[in-house]
Formats: structure tokens, sequence, C-alpha cells
């Protein structure tokens, strides 16, 4: 049944009917109707003001005007007033709330959100839905309010996917529970938030929970300068606590022996366990081994049940049992999606397997990270062997986690710059890692260079950790650089160990140059003396004491301490301390 009332076919601004009644109003009719089945069946009127979405609803609802033809949101012949907010409820979804389907709604209303005539309207996608369809907001370009709760009633690699928004601006906040469970063996849901190829794109907060990945992750093309807001992270993942843990039994290593970034240890795994689908990013996870370490995953082979993992394996780790796996969480920023000069709000997961993995020569920076009771906190760089620019985040906060507060995977200097804590609390060094190469007899807990280029405030006193290393600190070649103010130590134990010094000009111009210090203690013969003589090597078109390398210096039955100070031409000044045992 529908009411009519008679309404001014053109609004008469500034006119009073009553202090001028002879003058004629032309008056047209708006039909009230209670839903838009009943708006389809309508005819003989221009204007009808909609009720609601679906019959008893006050959702979904507002003045449509009868246009069989041109753009906007239409129903049938109809087309919703331009200049009104448009909902999900305008496409079908639900009052019920987030047990009940609406995927179908939501879905239609993500797809109007990128046609051209999306921008007549205000767009508010707010309400609580349940989708059993993952849901794709593909070609968001303009700007849209979100007070948004989703969650999945099927199984779904990702419940809400951004792909090609470039530039879009999302206001307020989505919520998505991934799953219906939160205990990990009954989540039925991986991710959360997906973003491809969202160039520049600034989307809104998120809270995400109840999923087996991560909570918001970058995936395939251009995200660089895409902005995320803060980040809530609930039982996402994997992280080693009671109910929210992954185990595989390991029956038999494999060791690529070497004494590089590149050896590796490939790992089978028991037939009877279950290793996570593609979709949990498995690249991004951590093996942890029966000590407590954490080894990177590099690859796996589902078909011969096997994966390879970073550093190698030492022989007293190596052990046949059940080992847990590490995966998930909050935030994932993989350079293969690019995520150059990004920015990601505050992130604080909660009994999560990792809260943020931050990779990328040009990585996103964070307002903050807030971590408790999580299996690793903070992952930093791609692979050992991968550029990672560094990244600043703003305040740092570590509670309980069961492996790492922080694991440094990228070891390589080139291209790393170095990254900044803000504020600072809870900090507990002896629980940061750096994957570091290890030999077949590392004990636990050592390894090579332990490289931490990270800075953070600590007691009021900014800490500059240049990465401590082993007593047996062997390298074929030590590379001693001019603009570098820290000193250097080493005790090789090879016959063709050489101490190479090298310049750069432009660090120079910043920097300055510093006197290298270097401190060279014996291992083979008595009191410390060296095997044979050790020569000091310089770059091509400098000299040594005015002479052409190598230096060499003989073996001696003391430590002893060398400096070399380069000119303002190109010639190191090197001169030599030796010292007396006591």
């Amino acid at each position: 049944m529908q009411n009519l009332v008679s309404l001014p076919s053109i609004p008469q601004m500034g006119v009073n009917p009553l202090s001028n009644p002879a003058r004629s109003v032309k008056v047209t009719t708006m039909a009230v109707v209670e839903s838009v089945e009943a708006l389809v069946q309508l005819s003989g009127v221009k204007m009808a003001m909609v009720v609601g979405h679906n019959e008893g609803s006050t959702k979904g609802g507002g003045n449509f005007i009868y246009q069989p033809e041109g753009p906007g949101l239409r129903i049938g012949g109809w087309i919703f007033q331009p200049g009104q907010t448009v909902t999900p409820y305008h496409f079908g979804a639900l009052e019920s709330g987030w047990d009940q389907d609406s995927g179908d709604a939501l879905q239609k209303f993500f797809d109007f959100c990128a046609t051209p005539d999306s921008r007549d309207y205000s767009i508010y996608g707010g309400g609580s839905f349940g989708t059993s369809i993952p849901l794709v907001a593909e070609g968001l370009n303009h700007v849209y309010g979100f007070d948004l709760a989703i969650q999945a009633l099927a199984s779904m690699d990702d419940v809400l996917t951004a792909k090609n928004c470039r530039s879009s601006v999302w206001m307020g906040k989505i919520i998505i529970r991934v799953s219906q469970h939160r205990t990990l063996s009954r989540r039925t849901g991986v991710n959360g938030f997906r973003i491809d190829d969202s160039r520049a794109a600034k989307f809104c907060d998120f809270s995400v929970s109840a999923g087996s990945g991560w909570a918001v992750y970058f995936g395939a093309g251009n995200n660089n300068m895409s902005t995320v807001g803060n980040v809530s992270a609930v039982d996402m993942g994997a992280s080693t606590r009671d109910s929210r843990e992954h185990k595989v039994v390991s029956i038999d290593y494999q060791n690529d022996e070497r004494n590089t970034l590149w050896q590796s240890t490939t790992i089978t795994l028991s037939p009877s366990s279950v290793f996570p689908s593609d979709a949990h990013q498995m690249e991004r996870a951590f093996w942890v081994s029966a000590a407590g370490e954490p080894y990177k995953i590099r690859s796996f082979n589902r078909e011969n049940h096997t994966i390879t993992v970073y550093p190698m394996v030492p022989d007293a780790e190596q052990l046949l049992e059940e080992h847990q796996l590490v995966y998930g969480g909050g935030v994932c920023c993989y350079s293969g999606g690019h995520t150059a000069k990004g920015r990601i709000g505050h992130v604080y997961p909660m009994r999560s397997g990792i809260g943020l993995w931050l990779t990328g020569q040009s990585s996103a920076n964070v307002d903050g990270y807030t971590g408790q009771f999580n299996g690793i906190d903070i992952a930093l760089g791609a692979n050992p062997e991968n550029a990672f620019g560094g990244s600043f985040i703003s305040s740092v906060y570590f509670e309980a986690a069961r492996v790492a507060d922080l694991v440094f995977v990228n070891q390589v200097s080139s291209f790393s710059y170095g990254s900044l804590f803000g504020s600072s609390a809870s900090l507990d060094t002896d629980k940061w890692w750096s994957l570091g190469y290890k030999r077949t007899n590392t004990p636990p807990r050592q390894g090579g260079l332990q490289r931490f280029p990270i800075a953070f405030m600590n007691d009021g006193t900014l800490w500059e950790p240049g990465g401590g290393r082993e007593l047996s600190y062997d390298n074929a070649r030590y590379v001693a650089s001019a603009s570098s103010p820290t000193s250097y130590h080493a005790q090789p134990t090879r016959n063709t160990t050489e101490i190479y010094l090298t310049a750069n000009r432009e660090v120079e111009r910043f920097r300055g140059v510093s006197p290298i210090v270097f401190h060279l203690y014996g291992q083979r013969g008595a009191n410390g003396s060296y095997h044979r003589a050790m020569p000091v090597t310089c770059e091509e078109g400098y000299t040594i004491n005015g002479k052409e390398g190598p230096l060499l210096i003989e073996n001696r039955n003391a430590p002893v301490t060398l400096y070399a100070l380069l000119e303002s031409g190109n010639n190191w000044i090197v001169t030599l301390s030796e010292h007396q045992i006591l």
C-alpha cells in the first residue's frame, strides 16, 4: 500500500505562498512505499520515498526519482536521488548482524563504490555483516567512510582485498573476524585485509582477529607510498602458545654447508605433519629449533614434504622431534608488494605469530608498536642477502614474546641504512636475534657477526649497537672503512687472511675521516702469535705509507693494534703497536 503526498515540483526559495495566494505553484505527487520491492511496482508518480530496502526496515531507503535512463544508483527505472548517503543496506545487506550472510550485498556495495556514479553520493560502509564469499574492493579511487564489521562465515584466504585502489581515501575503521573460532586448529579463514596495486592509497584503521594468517598484508603490484591506519591483531597466526601453536615433526636434516649467507638446512617433515597453505605467506615464517632459536623458512617443497631454512642448523639442534612453526600475525610489508615510503599507524598485536614484518630497500615507517604475548614481535628484512633500507618506528613495547622480541634477517651492509626506534619500553636485547650464518658445531645462541643496525633511546642515551662478534671472529678478508668510527678486532685462523682498507669520498664528506683502529689477536702459536705474515691491502689508486700495497704484518709473539689514517690525498698512514702479554 502506498501513501501519496503533494510537494512543489521545484522548491520556491524565498517565496511564502500564504502572502501571495494568487500565484500558482506546480505541484507533484510523491509516493511513500515500504520497500524497494514495492517501489518497482509503483507507477503514475515521479518521486517516491522508500522507508527501507526491505519491508519492515528503516535502513537502505531514501528518496528516488523515476528516470528510466541515466547514471546513478538504480532500482529498475528509479534512480536514488544524488546527494544522499549510500550504505550496504541499499544493496540488500541484512540487519541481523554478522552471523547472517550478506556477502553478495557487500560485494555489490564495493562494486558500486568503484563506479564514477558513486561520487554523486556520500559513501558510508556501516554495519555488521557476515560473508560466505571473499570480498574484493577493486578500483575504488575516491573518498569513502567506514564503520564496518565483517565476519567470514566460510573458509577463505583473504576476507577483504583492496585491488587497484590507487590514491583512494578510506576513513574510519573496519573490523574483520576471519573465523568464528579463536583456537588455531579450528580457524577456517587465513588473512584479514590484503592490499594489491594500491599506490598512494590511504586506508583506514583495522581490527582483525581469529585468522591463521596475517591481519593486514601487502600482496602484488605497486603499493608504494600507501598508508594504513592503526592495526589491531588478536589471535592471528601461530605463536607457539597453547591452542595457538602449530607443530611439525622433523625426521631428517640435510645441510648445504657453506660459510656464507647461502648456507641452509633442508628439513624433511613427517608425512603426518601439516604444512600451512600458500595463503599463509610461508616464506615469511620461522621454524624454531629445540634450543628455541628462530630459523627463517626460505622455501618449501610440498611434494617432498621438506622445508629449507636459514641459517644452517648446527648438529646439536638437529633433533628428530616436534618443532614449532611461527607464521602469520599483525602486519606484513613484503617487498614483493613494493611498499616503499609507505606508512603504518600503531600496530598492536596480541597472542599472534609475528607482530610486524618489514622488508625492502625503502621500507614503510611505523607510528608505533605494542606487542603482547606473540611468538616473535618484529622481523626486519626479507632474506639475509636482500637489501633492507631500515625503518623508523616511533615507539616500541615488547611484552612476553615466546621466541624473540626482534629478529634481524638481513645480513648485508649494502643499502642497509639502519633503523631507529623512538621511545622504548621493556627492551631486552637478549631476546634480539641476528641471523648470521653458522657452522655445524656452533653452540646455541652463537654465530658470526651479529648485525643490529638499530639505534634507540635507553636510559636517556642514544644507543647505536654496532653488533657484537663472537670471540673467534674469523674471516678471509676484513674490510675496514675510513668513515667508520668503530674499532675492529679479529682472531684469524686462516693462512690467507688480509685486512682491506677502503675509502668512500661521498660518505667522508658527511661523516669525515676517522682513524681506523684494528686490534689483532692471534690464535696459533704461543701468546697469540701468528702462524704467518698477514697482508694489509687497499683499493687501486691508493698507497700505504707512500708505497703500493700490500704491507705485510710479520708474525709476532704478542697481539698488536694497527692504526690507519687516510690522508687528504690517496695515501694511508699505517702504524703498529705491539702489546706485552702480562
